[in-house]
C-alpha cells in the first residue's frame, strides 16, 4: 500500500522582495483551497528575536507556525524538523485538523536547498513529507543589483521552479527586460510570472510541483538543449555557465565517476548541473540533473518535447529539444571559480568534450 506523502512547497526570495505580500494575496484569492478539502499549513520563518511576519499573513485560514530562532537554513535540521514532526503527530492524534499541504515561507537570506535536503534525508520526514517545489519572488526594482552582489539571491533563483517578479509597477521600464534576461540565464527551466499575472494559489502550486517533478525525474530534455542558456549577460554577478558537448557516446561509469568528483570538489561552487547524455550501449538519451550538493539518478528520456509549455513570448517559446544528432550536452552553472579551470578539470575527468559557445541570440554554436 502506497502512502501519499504531504507535499511541502517553499516560498523564497531575497529580503524585502514581497514574499509575505504574495502569500497574503494568494491565500486570500479564489481557488486558494478553501472549500475544496485542501487544508494548508503555513510555516513562517523570520530572522530576529521578535516575530512580525506572522502578524502580516492576515488571511491564513489555518495554522501559522512561526520559527523565531533564526534563519531557516541555519536551523533547518533542528527546529524545522521538530515543527514538521509535531505537526504530523498533532494531526494524527486529532489535536489539530488534518492538513494536506505545507507552505514554508523562508527568510530573505535562507537557502531553499537546505529544506529539500532535510525532507529527503531526515528519516521521519522523508517517510511522510515530500519536497514539492520552490516559488521564488524577485524584486523588479532591485533584482538585477541583488543578483550581482548577493550570492544567496542567485541561489534562490537557481533553485526555483517558478519565479514571480514583484513590484513591477515601481521598476523603470528598461529594467524589467534586463531582469527577465538575467533570470532566464540563471534558470531557464523555471517559468516566470509578473506578479500581477500570477495565477491563483492552487494553479501556482501545481505548476511548481510539475516543474519540480520534471527536475527530479529528468523526464524531458528541457528547452535549454535546443535554445541554450540565453545571451551571456553580465547581470548575474560572478555566476557563470560552462556548456560542454561530446559527439561520441560516454561510458556510464566514467560519467558517474566524473560527476561525483565534481560534486565533492569544493573549489567549484556548483549551483546546478544538467545534461542530456548519450551513454555507451543505450538506444535513447538520458537526462542528468543536480542541484546544489544533490545529484539525481540518470533517467532515460521518453519524450523530446517539453513536458510543460513555455510562457508565450519567453526565450523558451518555440524551442524544442533536439536529440536526433546523438550529441551529449552538459551544462554546469557555478559561482566564484575560473571557467577555464573548470573546463580543464572536466576534460581530465571526461576526455573528448568541447566547450559550446553561445551566439548573440543565445543559441548553441558548435
Amino acid at each position: 500500500m502506497t502512502v501519499r506523502k504531504i507535499p511541502v512547497t517553499v516560498v523564497s526570495g531575497f529580503l524585502g522582495s514581497g514574499k509575505t505580500t504574495l502569500l497574503n494575496r494568494l491565500l486570500a484569492s479564489p481557488g486558494d483551497g478553501a472549500g475544496t478539502g485542501v487544508r494548508i499549513v503555513v510555516i513562517v520563518n523570520e530572522l530576529g528575536a521578535i516575530g512580525l511576519e506572522h502578524t502580516m499573513v492576515r488571511h491564513v485560514r489555518d495554522s501559522v507556525v512561526l520559527l523565531d530562532s533564526g534563519c531557516l537554513c541555519c536551523t533547518v535540521r533542528g527546529q524545522l524538523v521538530e515543527t514538521l514532526r509535531d505537526l504530523f503527530l498533532a494531526a494524527l492524534h486529532r489535536k489539530i485538523p488534518v492538513f494536506s499541504r505545507i507552505i514554508i515561507e523562508t527568510t530573505g537570506i535562507a537557502d531553499p536547498a537546505a529544506i529539500s535536503h532535510t525532507l529527503k534525508y531526515e528519516r521521519f520526514l522523508s517517510d511522510r513529507y515530500m519536497y514539492d517545489g520552490c516559488i521564488s519572488v524577485v524584486d523588479a526594482v532591485l533584482g538585477v543589483q541583488q543578483l550581482k552582489s548577493e550570492p544567496v539571491a542567485v541561489k534562490q533563483v537557481v533553485l526555483a521552479d517558478v519565479l514571480v517578479i514583484s513590484k513591477t509597477d515601481l521598476a523603470p521600464p528598461e529594467e524589467l527586460p534586463k531582469l527577465q534576461q538575467a533570470l532566464q540565464y540563471l534558470n531557464q527551466d523555471a517559468r516566470q510570472y509578473l506578479v500581477q499575472h500570477a495565477p491563483a494559489l492552487q494553479p501556482l502550486l501545481l505548476e511548481s510541483s510539475l516543474r519540480a517533478n520534471v527536475a527530479r525525474t529528468g523526464s524531458r530534455a528541457g528547452p535549454w538543449l535546443g535554445g541554450g542558456l540565453g545571451p551571456a549577460v553580465s547581470v548575474h554577478g560572478n555566476v557563470q555557465a560552462l556548456t560542454m558537448s561530446w559527439h561520441s557516446p560516454i561510458e556510464r561509469s566514467a560519467f558517474l565517476t566524473a560527476m561525483s568528483a565534481l560534486h565533492e570538489d569544493r573549489s567549484f561552487d556548483l549551483l546546478r548541473m544538467k545534461g542530456v547524455l548519450w551513454l555507451g550501449g543505450d538506444d535513447k538519451a538520458s537526462a542528468f540533473h543536480g542541484v546544489h550538493r544533490q545529484l539525481y539518478p540518470l533517467v532515460p528520456i521518453e519524450e523530446t518535447a517539453p513536458a510543460i509549455d513555455p510562457m508565450p513570448g519567453s526565450p523558451q517559446d518555440g524551442q524544442a529539444a533536439k536529440l536526433d544528432d546523438r550529441v551529449s550536452v552538459l551544462v554546469l552553472i557555478f559561482r566564484a571559480a575560473d571557467i577555464d579551470d573548470l573546463e580543464c578539470r572536466l576534460a581530465r575527468l571526461l576526455p573528448g568534450g568541447h566547450r559550446v559557445a553561445l551566439s548573440s541570440g543565445g543559441n548553441f554554436v558548435q
